[in-house]
């Protein structure tokens, strides 16, 4: 048979010899295997697939193509893919020359062009760097590039995470210990600019794809079957999308958090002390709680905290990244980071097994979720700042000691020694379940006091029960001044916390908020090459595909990642 010779061409030529024959002779031909029966019937070769040598193959791996800020990254030799070919004679040619050979037995030859790491640098606006960095021992790379032809009929080709022999490194349930860090594109070119952001990027991990074509079942299936067999199969594997914001702004709440942690600490001093605000409150209490003509002395003793640690109560809380599993913040990095696959509503699974050219589709609405995820974090985080400080403030034990007299102000005559003692928790004043304790000493003859108490109505007696009852007529005043003071200076580090992040949200809401015009995603990119003569169609997959169109007019990037194509395929 002719190698040029059409499918359609040996479809016809098979139907007329069938139709010619004797009926005798049709019996004898339909006895035969089918593989004979092709042969006999069309004059062709015989399909033992896996047998019959004399095929023309070709196969084709790799990794990276397209164009990204001007650059061509096709015609980059440093990013050259591998292009292996086998003609029915068996001669072998594969592309580049320097391609490694894997050393497989004929009828089969398998070359690998693995990228190199220097291959991965100097990119404008792509850094590839990260797929070298967490490879599992004995991996051929993150960014290997394999071919395979026979002259039975078979090709096969994988890129990306794939191993010399053409296994993808990359499934749904590869353990992320066994994967690299991400590549990254740049996204700032193509996104307005905004104030407090500093650059954007899109990760993306480790990619694979494999095609493996059969020839001879496809070539036998148009023959004598339904044609129902391609004889193709095509995988692919995306370790997982994510996107980078960097803000120094994150930064500033960080430092808005320490530089207002020293506001707080001189609010609780100024509560401490002989002369301190809780001192000064107690003592203007008793003197409220007496009758005119009465006074108070000075105060001696002196009002303490302990337990109070500021800076622990939130060191965590600034050194930990938020998240809600879909978004993390590093504040003090300045980093928000997020995995675009599952803010899309994709599993590892789900995101490996995609129909063929699905669009990850990135439109308003998935854009105004991740702008409502970022401001909710921040939201929790300056609440959960302002609940750690409140909290370590509430737990600090203080300490009252305090002495006091209270004197007749005619003649200044002392008439009681009075002892003010409390420790507790400041939340037992906050609460009001504190109890102060009391004490009293009378300083003269009772009698004698009582005469000089009968002008103002009182005696000793009736004095002695109003101060007794300062041991809770306190509480409320002096928790009050503790609120006034110490717990107004953490709402107030709330309120510049939060004035601090509604910029931030804005600058990321106006970025992000362009990346449905500027970003798409294709994952599972499949096309085929129409068949030509008597061959195979060709068939392609690729793992992703990313478009970029800036939102100044400008040029238009496009990066296909982890290509393999297999085929055509003709027979002898």
């Amino acid at each position: 048979m002719s190698r040029t010779r059409s499918l359609t061409g040996i479809l016809s030529a098979a139907v007329a010899a069938l139709v010619l024959v004797p009926g005798t002779v049709a019996t004898t031909t339909a006895s035969w295997p089918d593989e004979e029966w092709a042969h006999g019937a069309v004059e062709t070769s015989s399909f033992r697939c896996g047998v019959d040598e004399g095929y023309a193959s070709s196969s084709t791996g790799r990794f990276l193509s397209g164009e990204l800020l001007g650059q061509d990254l096709d015609s980059l030799l440093a990013l050259r893919g591998v292009d292996l070919a086998v003609s029915p004679a068996g001669a072998v040619a594969v592309d580049p020359p320097t391609s490694i050979n894997q050393g497989s037995a004929p009828p089969a030859a398998t070359f690998t062009n693995p990228l190199t790491v220097s291959a991965l640098s100097g990119i404008v606006g792509l850094d590839l760097t990260g797929l070298t960095v967490g490879l599992p021992l004995g991996s051929a790379g993150a960014v290997n590039q394999y071919t395979q032809v026979a002259t039975t009929g078979t090709a096969a080709a994988a890129s990306g995470l794939v191993s010399n022999s053409g296994g993808i490194g990359v499934t749904p349930t590869t353990p992320q210990t066994q994967l690299p860090q991400p590549a990254t594109v740049a996204l700032s070119t193509f996104l307005p600019s905004a104030a407090g952001i500093t650059d954007a990027r899109l990760r993306v991990g480790a990619v694979a794809s494999s095609a493996t074509l059969d020839g001879c079942a496809a070539l036998r299936s148009a023959l004598w079957g339904d044609g129902s067999v391609s004889g193709v199969v095509r995988s692919y594997g995306i370790a997982g999308l994510g996107l980078e914001i960097d803000s120094p702004l994150l930064g500033g709440l960080v430092t808005s958090v320490n530089s207002g942690l020293p506001t707080i600490q001189t609010a609780v001093n100024s509560l401490l002390g002989t002369n301190g605000l809780i001192s000064s409150t107690i003592r203007s209490s008793v003197l409220a709680s007496l009758v005119s003509g009465l006074g108070v002395g000075s105060m001696t003793g002196t009002v303490s905290l302990s337990g109070l640690d500021l800076a622990g109560s939130v060191s965590t809380l600034l050194a930990t990244p938020l998240t809600d599993g879909v978004v993390s913040i590093d504040l003090s990095g300045g980093r928000i980071a997020v995995d675009l696959d599952a803010l899309l509503g994709y599993t590892s699974t789900s995101l490996n097994t995609l129909p063929p050219n699905t669009e990850l589709v990135l439109n308003d609405a998935v854009v105004n979720a991740l702008v409502a995820r970022i401001g909710a974090l921040l939201d929790t985080w300056t609440t959960n700042i302002i609940s750690a400080l409140t909290e370590e403030i509430r737990t600090a034990v203080v300490t009252v000691d305090l002495r006091t007299t209270v004197s007749l102000l005619t003649g200044a005559v002392q008439l009681v020694r009075l002892d003010i003692d409390l420790v507790a928790p400041l939340s037992g004043l906050l609460d009001q379940t504190a109890t102060f304790t009391i004490g009293t000493e009378v300083l003269g003859l009772v009698s004698v006091l009582n005469g000089l108490l009968a002008p103002l109505g009182i005696n000793v007696n009736t004095l002695l029960s109003t101060l007794g009852g300062l041991a809770t007529g306190l509480v409320v005043p002096v928790a009050n001044i503790v609120t006034t003071t110490a717990i107004a200076a953490v709402t107030s580090l709330g309120s510049t916390l939060a004035a601090a992040t509604a910029p931030i949200v804005s600058a990321l809401s106006l970025v992000v908020g362009a990346l449905p015009e500027v970003l798409s995603l294709l994952a599972n990119v499949q096309s085929s090459t129409p068949a030509v003569g008597d061959a195979t169609p060709g068939f392609t997959v690729s793992a992703l595909r990313i478009g970029l169109a800036p939102v100044i007019p400008g040029d238009v990037a496009s990066l296909t990642f982890a290509t393999s194509t297999v085929g055509p395929i003709s027979p002898p």
